[in-house]
């Protein structure tokens, strides 16, 4: 339906953002190296960060218990109470609190204050017994940004990452930020272990997979971020001082969970794919040059990489030409973030007549009225960025699991647990990365005997799990 001009130039860009057999190989070979280096040393501007989480038992789905646990996220701040059933299911009560954007820039008092209120009321509304005879209640807590962590029950912040950017909560202890707060409101809860939401996932799919596609080896996310974490041999972790290592193969340790951070791989862009619109879109964020794996797979910037183009193929003259000057261009174009990974969702999938699906969306969202051409643009754009952000999905994936023999031995099955609304929710997310899967040095076979599982609420779950295995 493209003619001219406007055609050459989307192949193009398409172009750009194919992935290939060849580059896949490569980067997962690169992965591997990255994520050694990372068990051994700390502090390496190459190494993946691969943090020991000190979580070192993996659920049975036999667990029992009421918990709490909290998720501070992307945009929205989580209360649950999970109660483990002991049969592989659990109940779930949950307060959802969209995260006020001032919030994210503000001061840490002011953000951990806010978060101990939620957690007051929601305990208040839940919990009254525990309020009225002030026996505390545990709490896991899924904290989904870069952390140092020393134990399971405390950890740094290193950096924010997200939309999040608040100077004064670098270096501070987060568990401890919050139990202040807590105490302060006399709320009867202390928090009993901090986890990633990666870990949660892992936690979470290995309590209610009990084993049905294989052992859970991978709890990944794929939503407004995207990071994973995996199980490894003690004896690997050899950045852990010894006499730690020691004191827990003392207590019959064997292996780890370890928090990759893989949103930050290859910060040194060595073989990443790089667009001048992923560049753009780096500038734009609250952490430029890091988490450049993140910014080209997950969903808070595919949205924006999308909106960089169209504004270049309007300065070009190619399309949206009605609009004569660019500040004439309406506003919702023109404001960064503005176009999300849900409209893409639906531009992905269009099949009706002349993508008059595609025409409503951009008129209610970017108030954007568009021709038959530029929405055939759009979708072309949009299946273009998609494909690549799954296709660099399958490269950690497939790293993790030749890292760790995984799937060595015949007829050996291994579960990924996943989460996040990308690899939940974007039509065909899951099977376009398997596709690339197919194509890495697991190749067709291993792809076989992958099974990717949605872990629902893992995040909250997961860190109910870490909270039941803690010391009071």
């Amino acid at each position: 339906m493209l003619t001219g001009e406007v055609r050459t130039r989307v192949e193009d860009i398409e172009k750009q953002f194919s992935v290939s057999e060849e580059f896949l190989k490569k980067a997962v070979t690169f992965f591997i190296e990255c994520a050694d280096k990372g068990l051994k040393v700390k502090n390496d501007p190459e190494a993946l960060l691969m943090i020991p989480t000190f979580v070192t038992s993996i659920p049975t789905g036999k667990e029992k218990g009421v918990l709490l646990a909290i998720d501070l996220g992307g945009t929205n701040f989580r209360v649950v109470s999970v109660a483990l059933n002991g049969d592989h299911t659990f109940d779930l009560v949950q307060a959802k609190n969209p995260i006020p954007v001032d919030l994210m820039k503000g001061t840490s008092d002011e953000l951990f204050r806010w978060m101990a209120e939620k957690i007051h009321d929601f305990v208040k509304e839940n919990h009254s017994n525990a309020v009225e005879s002030g026996n505390r209640l545990k709490m896991g807590f899924t904290f989904s940004f870069p952390i140092d962590q020393t134990s399971l029950d405390s950890g740094t912040l290193t950096r924010w990452s997200k939309h999040f950017n608040i100077p004064d909560c670098i270096g501070k202890d987060v568990v401890k930020l919050l139990q202040y707060h807590l105490d302060a409101l006399k709320v009867p809860v202390v928090v009993s272990a901090l986890a990633n939401d990666t870990v949660g996932t892992l936690l979470a799919r290995s309590y209610t997979g009990a084993d049905k596609e294989g052992k859970t080896k991978i709890g990944c996310i794929f939503g407004t971020g995207t990071n994973g974490a995996y199980e490894e041999d003690l004896d690997n972790i050899t950045k852990l001082p010894q006499s730690i290592r020691n004191e827990l193969k003392a207590k019959g340790v064997r292996k780890m969970v370890i928090n990759t951070e893989w949103g930050s791989f290859d910060n040194k862009l060595r073989v990443l794919p790089n667009t001048k619109w992923d560049e753009q879109v780096d500038k734009l964020s609250p952490n430029p040059g890091f988490h450049l794996f993140e910014k080209r797979v997950s969903g808070m910037f595919m949205g924006e990489i999308l909106r960089q183009i169209l504004l270049d193929l309007y300065r070009e003259g190619l399309i949206l030409q009605q609009y004569r000057t660019e500040d004439k261009l309406p506003h919702r174009l023109r404001t960064a973030w503005d176009l999300d990974t849900e409209a893409m969702s639906l531009f992905e999938i269009d099949d009706s007549t002349d993508l008059k699906a595609s025409e409503l969306k951009l008129e209610q969202m970017l108030r954007l009225p568009t021709t038959v051409e530029e929405r055939v643009v759009i979708q072309r754009l949009t299946r273009a960025i998609a494909h690549r952000s799954s296709s660099l999905a399958a490269v950690p994936i497939s790293a993790i699991l030749l890292k760790s023999h995984a799937l060595d031995g015949h007829n050996v099955n291994v579960d990924v647990g996943a989460d996040g609304s990308v690899v939940e929710f974007y039509p065909g997310f899951r099977t376009m990365m398997r596709d690339a899967i197919a194509q890495t040095q697991l190749g067709p076979k291993g792809e076989r005997r992958l099974h990717v599982n949605i872990a629902k609420d893992g995040s909250s779950v997961g860190a109910a799990l870490c909270a039941l295995s803690s010391e009071f």
